[in-house]
C-alpha cells in the first residue's frame, strides 16, 4: 500500500485515495486524529481553506459557498456531518473540491496528507462497532498498519442529506422506468453496490422492469454469485441473469475489475453490464469502456439511468 508514481491501470482492482485527516477534541481535552480517504477519481483539486460566503443556518451541513474561478461551489462541513467537535484553531484546514453525481462540492477537511494506492481487496466493510458509531456514513475500512485504520465515507449518503438527490429524484427515476417498461419484457437483474442508499434507489428504479432482483454488496460477492448461478442453471446463465448493474467503488473488488472478469469470461461476456456510479467525467467513462462495459451512467440521473438499462434489455 505504498505510494506509487506509475500510471494506475484500469481493471487491476486498485485505486488511489487522498489520505485526509479530521481532528476531534475529546472530553478530556485531547485531540484525536482520524484518518479518512476519498477516491482521487472524485477529486478535482485541493485548496487552502478559502474565504467562504456564510449561510446563516446552524443546522445545515453547508458552511457556505465559494466562488472558484466563476463556479459557485457549496462548501460542506465534514466535521458537522461526522458529529465531530472541532478544535478551536485548526491551522491546516483545506477544502477538497470533488466532482461526483455530475455536481461539484467542496468538503472541509483538517489536513490532506498524501495519495495512497491500495487494492480494493484490502477494503473491508465497516465492523458492527463502526456501524453503531457512524451509522451508514462509512462504507469501507482499510488497515494501514497495526495501529491505524482509514475510513472511507459514503458520499451518496452525504448527497442524500444535503438534498442533492431526494425522494422527488427517485420518483422521476421510477416514472421513467414505468414509461420504458411498457415496451420491454421483464428481466432478471443482478445489482452490485456497497451503498445501502444506492441499492434502495436502484431497486425502486428497476422494479417496473424486473422479474427478479438479486442484490450483492461488492464486486467479489457479485462474481461469486454469477458463478453460483451458472452452476445452479447448468450453464444456462441467462435463465438467472439478464443484466448486471454495478457500482465502481466497492470493497473487496471494484466495478472495473468485476466488469473485466465478466467480459473476459466466455460464460458471462454476453450479459450486458451497466456501470452506475457517482464517478463522473470523461476520464471515468473511458476507464469503463476500457474494461468492456456496455453502458455507463451517473447516479442518480433519471434519464441517463433508464436509457442505459432499457437500451441493454434485449
Amino acid at each position: 500500500m505504498e505510494d506509487k508514481i506509475d500510471i494506475l491501470q484500469v481493471g487491476t482492482n486498485q485505486m488511489e485515495l487522498v489520505d485526509f485527516r479530521m481532528f476531534e477534541e475529546r472530553e478530556d481535552g485531547s485531540i484525536y486524529e482520524g484518518i479518512y480517504g476519498i477516491n482521487i477519481a472524485k477529486v478535482k483539486e485541493i485548496i487552502k481553506y478559502p474565504t467562504v460566503i456564510k449561510i446563516p443556518s446552524k443546522e445545515s451541513l453547508l458552511e457556505g459557498v465559494y466562488n472558484l474561478r466563476g463556479e459557485v461551489i457549496p462548501i460542506v462541513s465534514l466535521a458537522k456531518w461526522l458529529n465531530i467537535k472541532e478544535p478551536k484553531d485548526v491551522k491546516t484546514k483545506k477544502v477538497i473540491i470533488a466532482l461526483f453525481n455530475n455536481i461539484t462540492v467542496g468538503f472541509i477537511v483538517h489536513d490532506a496528507k498524501r495519495i495512497r494506492r491500495i487494492s480494493w481487496r484490502f477494503v473491508k466493510p465497516p465492523s458492527e462497532v463502526l456501524k453503531n458509531q457512524y451509522g451508514n456514513k462509512i462504507v469501507g475500512t482499510i488497515n494501514l498498519d497495526e495501529e491505524h485504520v482509514m475510513l472511507i465515507l459514503d458520499f451518496e449518503s452525504i448527497c442524500e442529506e444535503l438534498g442533492i438527490f431526494s425522494e422527488e429524484d427517485v420518483k422521476r427515476i421510477e416514472q421513467a422506468a414505468v414509461d420504458v417498461s411498457k415496451d420491454k419484457r421483464k428481466v432478471k437483474i443482478l445489482i452490485a453496490d456497497d451503498s445501502s442508499t444506492a441499492r434502495k434507489i436502484i431497486k425502486k428504479a428497476v422494479a417496473p422492469l424486473a422479474e427478479n432482483i438479486i442484490e450483492t454488496t461488492d464486486g467479489q460477492e457479485a462474481w461469486d454469485m454469477l458463478n453460483k448461478l451458472y452452476e445452479n442453471t447448468n450453464g444456462n446463465i441467462k435463465d438467472a441473469v439478464d443484466i448486471i448493474i454495478t457500482d465502481v467503488e466497492m470493497p473487496n473488488m471494484d466495478g472495473y475489475r468485476l466488469t473485466k472478469l465478466i467480459k473476459e469470461d466466455e460464460r458471462f461476456k454476453s450479459i450486458p453490464v451497466v456501470m452506475n456510479t457517482s464517478l463522473s467525467g470523461s476520464a471515468n467513462l473511458q476507464k469503463a469502456k476500457d474494461v468492456g462495459v456496455d453502458d455507463f451512467c451517473t447516479k442518480f440521473i433519471a434519464d441517463e439511468f433508464t436509457r442505459a438499462v432499457a437500451k441493454n434489455i434485449k
